[in-house]
């Protein structure tokens, strides 16, 4: 059994390839290099604004860094014998379609990529799956463990697997996990604590799956949802987060709301 798996290179992107490499299966990893983890303030931003800018994202390093550890990643690189660095042009150009052509995979897992297009997923022979960071179908899209704790649903945190399509987390639902709710932690808390919790678990739905006789199907969402694209967030969201609840959301939920149970879906329970 022959597995592809494309990530982004952000630590928790690393952190999933890291459980993959625990396993015995037959994996080429092929890295997309995306943006600074830690990406530079705009320079039109008011001095208020950057130094928001700069508190979150710094956060977000510290989070991963606290989840994840700063050797994210060391696991896999050792382990796995095939590794390929890509930018988000070759997904388009050719580069990714060769080598996937070259590799004959029967397995296609992406996480933290950019949308593989229809060429590219009709070469896989069984399974074309996405690690979705985010609940589908309420939060699908970009940016999509930001909105849940700004919207004072933190519960909502949480992670999808589903079946690859050319549409934007639109695939049938396999299997979704979401956060219970830590009264310290803050959004990036949130967010690195569903991915570590969710990355440890898949190397074992994965061998399930895999396992099984009978190929496994998802299940359609039950709601269209809502598509969060990268142009509905702003620096001035951060004045929400860090000066109106001092990144500390979740306590304020815990004792100011009812914490809702997300719907979520499974074809492994």
């Amino acid at each position: 059994m022959k597995i592809v798996l494309i990530t982004g290179n952000h630590p928790r992107h690393c952190y999933l390839a890291d459980q993959l490499s625990k396993t015995n299966f037959e994996i080429l990893w092929i890295i997309e290099v995306r943006e600074n983890h830690v990406p530079i303030a705009p320079k039109d931003l008011t001095l208020e604004l950057k130094n928001l800018y700069k508190l979150h994202f710094n956060k977000r390093e510290k989070a991963e860094n606290k989840f994840f550890t700063n050797k994210s990643g060391e696991l896999a690189n050792n382990k796995f014998n095939k590794i390929i660095k890509i930018n988000r042009d070759d997904i388009s150009n050719g580069k990714l379609k060769d080598i996937i052509k070259l590799d004959k995979p029967d397995v296609l897992i992406t996480y933290g990529c950019h949308v593989i297009p229809k060429n590219i997923l009709s070469l896989i022979n069984l399974y074309k799956w996405n690690i979705h960071g985010g609940l589908s179908p309420w939060y699908r899209g970009n940016t999509t463990h930001f909105w849940p704790t700004y919207l004072l649903e933190p519960e909502f945190t949480g992670m999808t697997l589903h079946e690859l399509t050319d549409e934007i987390d639109g695939g049938n639902i396999l299997h979704q996990t979401s956060i219970t709710i830590n009264r310290n932690d803050g959004i990036h808390e949130n967010a690195s604590r569903v991915v570590q919790e969710f990355s440890d678990s898949f190397p074992d739905l994965l061998k399930d799956a895999l396992s099984q006789s009978k190929r496994l199907k998802g299940v359609p969402p039950y709601t269209s949802g809502r598509i969060w694209t990268s142009q509905m967030w702003n620096p001035l969201t951060l004045k929400v987060i860090y000066e109106l609840f001092e990144d500390k959301i979740n306590k304020f939920c815990i004792e100011n709301k009812k914490i809702k149970t997300p719907k979520l879906i499974s074809i492994f329970n």
